[in-house]
């Protein structure tokens, strides 16, 4: 930390000097538990509930520690705002539960959490979180746009980015290899036996288009809202694109839009959003809001 430059938000910006202090002290107890501990997790309470086990050697903790407050904060407020006690959220993409365990204790015991993760390597430290807070059902598969056996790529530099297609954040010589085993949502939802549905947060590096093509009988029976991620450099390796989304929604009776954290609303997408190698959008049933969203500034 800038001694001087630390002074200054004392004086000038407390909230910015509180919240720079707090990543250097978490930083020193992340270092002084692993140099004494360096085969344990740290237990990270999550601000709105729940307790994840961050591993030292992987990468979600190398990308987001010390600052995994500051993680996906447009995703963390539209959970906080969409769902509530006895919802049932699924999770597309769970990686190692940070939002699976959020949404756990948003929705309670009489709420569900589905979590689903291709790779086998992740999955492990996903059960260990959702055992830790007791709840959740994991599903080990790639979705996809028909089932069948895949091939899941894995960077060897770590598994926060796994994807079925080369390119985007997924295109290092030294990838891994997995067989996985594909399904589509609409498939998963019925083989758990969900029939409600609320929210879906779907980060799966560039194939959110296919499984959203995929899952017709569920976007057009159960009618739920979907945060989905879209990036210029993902979905091109799928061959997909903004305008192909937005004739599927259109197809489906769903509006888009984005999410605004600052002010828990939805607001409309501007071009910034379409151009961004990675956003996330909302895709919401047309019946429930009749604001005139559009896919465009």
């Amino acid at each position: 930390m800038n001694l001087v430059r630390f002074l200054k938000k004392c004086l000038n910006d407390r909230p910015a000097a509180w919240r720079s202090a707090k990543l250097v002290v978490r930083s020193l107890y992340g270092q002084l538990h692993w140099s004494l501990h360096p085969n344990a997790p740290i237990r990270y309470r999550i601000p709105s509930g729940g307790l994840l086990l961050l591993e030292r050697g992987h990468s979600f903790t190398h990308s987001f520690w010390p600052a995994v407050d500051s993680y996906e904060p447009d995703v963390r407020a539209a959970l906080t705002h969409f769902l509530k006690p006895g919802d049932t959220f699924v999770d597309c993409g769970a990686n190692i539960g940070y939002f699976s365990v959020m949404a756990g204790h948003l929705v309670g015991r009489r709420g569900q959490v589905v979590a689903i993760e291709a790779n086998p390597v992740t999955r492990t430290f996903l059960s260990r979180n959702l055992q830790l807070n007791g709840f959740g059902t994991i599903v080990g598969c790639a979705l996809s746009s028909s089932p069948g056996e895949l091939e899941l790529l894995v960077p060897k530099a770590g598994d926060v980015f796994s994807s079925l297609k080369s390119g985007g954040l997924v295109a290092d010589d030294g990838m891994e290899r997995f067989s996985v085993q594909g399904r589509t949502l609409d498939e998963v939802v019925s083989s758990v036996g969900l029939t409600r549905l609320d929210l879906v947060k779907m980060d799966i590096e560039g194939a959110e288009l296919d499984v959203l093509g995929s899952a017709r009988r569920v976007m057009c029976e159960l009618r739920f809202v979907i945060i989905c991620e879209y990036g210029s450099n993902t979905w091109p390796a799928f061959g997909s694109c903004k305008d192909d989304l937005l004739r599927l929604l259109e197809k489906r009776n769903y509006r888009v839009g984005v999410f605004d954290p600052a002010n828990s609303r939805v607001i409309t997408v501007g071009e910034d959003v379409w151009k961004s190698p990675c956003a996330n959008l909302l895709l919401i049933p047309s019946e429930r809001d009749h604001r005139p969203l559009t896919g465009t500034s």
